[in-house]
């Protein structure tokens, strides 16, 4: 593991050259890189910690420091309904939940046509914010 820290102020202040020169793409790259390696490293300590802990204590739960807690716990649902079997499961058992989403593409034909959006949909404000990744990755 070869982590650039001592570079990161550099590159950091060096972020938004990649509109000025072809040099600035490489800071870019080099930030995502860092940024790899730091998720790896923690995967990899969490794995480690993991590990230990079950080893010293089958039951571990957690353990706090002087600066950082560890936790170690299921998250998620822990039941879960089974629609082939739901008429069979008490009703106060579950709760029903009815959602509705939004059609894109019909509102914005709706829209189109009729110069406005339909009583009952508004339209959200939403905010933007930038994102960089490699060309070659999802």
């Amino acid at each position: 593991m070869n982590i650039e820290i001592e570079n990161l102020e550099q590159l950091t202040a060096e972020a938004d050259k990649i509109f000025l020169t072809p040099e600035g793409e490489n800071t870019l790259v080099k930030l995502l890189d860092i940024q790899k390696q730091v998720e790896r490293a923690i995967e990899t300590a969490k794995q480690m910690l993991e590990k230990k802990a079950l080893e010293l204590n089958p039951n571990f739960s957690s353990i706090q420091a002087d600066k950082i807690k560890v936790y170690y716990r299921a998250y998620g649902a822990k039941y879960r309904i089974d629609p082939n079997n739901i008429s069979y499961c008490p009703k106060e058992l579950y709760k029903t939940r009815v959602a509705y989403d939004v059609d894109l593409g019909a509102v914005e034909k709706w829209t189109e046509e009729h110069k406005g959006l339909p009583v009952g949909i508004n339209e959200v404000e939403r905010q933007k914010s930038l994102s960089f990744s490699l060309k070659n990755e999802k």
